[in-house]
């Protein structure tokens, strides 16, 4: 039996204990004993420092997304801090085949654990049960919705809830002025960047406003053409929602190119990087919806760690580290840490 196996045994052996103090007029199997007793001893003579080897598999990285650079900031932290072997994987553009064919390729390494991003629950149902199936606890970060909604059971869920933070940043812009408004999806397919457009549409229209969905990619300089000729077809958009750096950036060479300036529209973005800190600064983008990239990867690897070497179970199927809203107010506090630990 593993030892993630005999963690839930000794979860299991807890319950069994106060059932206990219940009256019952069955007695339990002399077998069934035999085995709880020899769970009980295997738990506790666990080696809360032996070496542990974890995988975490991600639908970006930070070579061609840099928002990707906190987050495995935060994992390879993690990874020193807390004494394990981390092994990243990704593909190298968005590709949700390929990241689950990565999940795949975790499982059959059989590490001590498993973190990863669930960008799609349905693609990734099968590999992430496949590594349950084995016996390795699985903890997702960044990307997803919980063990409840997305219907697949790993521990818990560390990250934002990508709807609400569309839905509350909408509001802002909504209230900030404007007619007409996109949202430029850079990853469209990624339930989590999708949700994020939901939220903000459903916003504008509770608010009276037509709001639509732009997909663009995360080449930059396309992207900023795509946005560029959506413009010239609907130049009356005057709301913007960008959901990261790989779309706030081309966003920015847009507004440069077309010759507007902060009074002509309202803009907001997901996440923070140097370029989005100096432009909230500016007054052109009216603030960064911060996740905490950082705490998502050192958490997770801490999360795992703790679960294994000492039985420390997540308490919630969501672990929220966002939405948070980072405006020209409250700037200073993080915009010297962005990109490394923000």
């Amino acid at each position: 039996m593993d030892k993630w196996k005999l963690l839930l045994a000794g979860l299991a052996i807890s319950g069994l204990t106060l059932a206990a103090c219940q009256p019952s007029t069955e007695e339990p199997a002399a077998e069934e004993i035999a085995e709880e007793e020899a769970a009980e001893e295997e738990v506790v003579a666990a080696d809360p420092n032996r070496p542990l080897t974890f995988f975490a598999v991600q639908h970006a990285e930070c070579s061609w997304d840099s928002f990707w650079c906190t987050v495995q900031a935060g994992i390879n932290q993690g990874a020193i801090d807390n004494g394990v072997e981390v092994t990243i994987l990704a593909p190298d553009e968005f590709d949700l085949d390929k990241t689950a064919s990565l999940i795949e390729q975790a499982v059959a390494a059989q590490p001590d654990g498993i973190m990863l991003t669930v960008t799609d629950p349905v693609l990734f149902s099968d590999p992430i049960n496949a590594a349950l199936a084995a016996g390795i606890p699985v903890i997702a970060y960044n990307a997803g919705s919980g063990p409840l909604e997305d219907g697949i059971d790993y521990l818990t869920y560390l990250g934002q809830d990508e709807y609400q933070g569309g839905f509350l940043g909408g509001l802002r812009l909504a209230a900030g002025g404007g007619t007409q408004g996109v949202c430029i999806n850079q990853q469209v397919g990624h339930a989590g960047l999708d949700k994020r457009c939901n939220g903000f549409v459903d916003a504008l229209d509770e608010s009276g406003i037509a709001a639509e969905v732009l997909a663009i990619g995360d080449d930059p300089a396309e992207a900023a053409t795509i946005i560029g000729d959506y413009f010239a077809a609907n130049p009356g958009t005057d709301i913007f929602m960008t959901l990261g750096p790989n779309g706030a950036s081309p966003f920015y060479v847009f507004i440069e190119n077309e010759g507007l300036t902060k009074g002509d529209f309202v803009h907001g973005t997901f996440d923070l990087s140097p370029e989005i800190n100096a432009n909230i600064e500016s007054g052109v983008t009216m603030f960064g919806i911060d996740q905490q990239p950082f705490l998502q990867g050192y958490g997770a690897i801490q999360a795992l760690n703790l679960l294994i070497r000492y039985g420390v179970v997540p308490a919630l199927p969501v672990t929220p580290t966002g939405p948070g809203f980072v405006t020209a107010d409250n700037l200073d506090v993080v915009k010297a840490l962005a990109g490394e630990y923000r």
